[in-house]
């Protein structure tokens, strides 16, 4: 589904990617895992068409996608959810959500998205007249990747989806993002988490200075003695 192929990106004037190349088949889930600056947001935005490349390519369903801007990224299936999450804090969730279906504003079933995204996460429909701000951490994670599922998306990249979330509500999220990969929702997950995040991977690139350093199976990746110390304390 998507394939990535020698990626060099620049942020702020210095190389955060460097030739970074993997592949995900569709319905699985890929965890990019790496200390913080390894460039694992970097390169999400990358792909979601907010950051440009300098070299490199990126291919969608076969098709060449950077270049593009960031909104016919999203037309053609990507739904990005960035770690500050971007919601427009003094609109109502309702209004937040309707924002995410925008590209089928035209269609009379713009709404079908809302029947998953509530059993997903109940609290929302409870929640739908509430100004976003007035949300919890972990409500408003929830109302950012619902908006992003109004998009439709067949390939869904979460941002540290987990940050600043109490336990209980990180443990929703992670089921919902099991739940979601079960409709052939094809994931890209930036997570700190590592251990949560390998329970659920199909497999695993691991970054360091914006190069891929390790590449793997999720068990393999959890297995090996360098993220063991690094990463899972072991």
């Amino acid at each position: 589904m998507l394939e990535v192929s020698g990626l060099t990106t620049a942020y702020q004037g210095m190389v955060a990617i460097s030739d970074v190349s993997f592949s995900v088949k569709q319905g699985e889930i890929l965890t990019i895992a790496g200390a913080n600056g390894a460039g694992k947001s970097t390169l999400l935005k990358t792909i979601a068409g907010m950051e440009r490349s300098q070299s490199g390519t990126i291919s969608f369903e076969g098709a060449r996608i950077n270049g593009r801007t960031a909104h016919e990224i999203t037309a053609r299936g990507i739904a990005f959810v960035p770690e500050n999450r971007r919601l427009f804090p003094r609109l109502t969730v309702q209004d937040n959500l309707s924002l995410g279906s925008f590209l089928f504003r035209n269609r009379p079933d713009r709404d079908a998205p809302l029947d998953i995204i509530f059993e997903l996460f109940p609290i929302l429909k409870a929640r739908l007249n509430q100004l976003a701000v007035t949300l919890s951490g972990g409500e408003q994670q929830m109302l950012a990747i619902g908006r992003a599922l109004m998009a439709r998306p067949r390939l869904l990249m979460l941002d540290e989806p987990s940050q600043g979330i109490m336990p209980k509500l990180v443990a929703q999220i992670f089921e919902a993002i099991k739940i979601i990969r079960r409709s052939d929702v094809t994931i890209l997950l930036v997570e700190q988490h590592l251990v949560k995040s390998l329970e659920i991977a199909d497999s695993t690139i691991v970054l360091q200075t914006g190069r891929v350093v390790l590449r793997g199976s999720a068990a393999e990746i959890r297995n090996h003695p360098d993220i063991q110390s690094a990463y899972l304390g072991v």
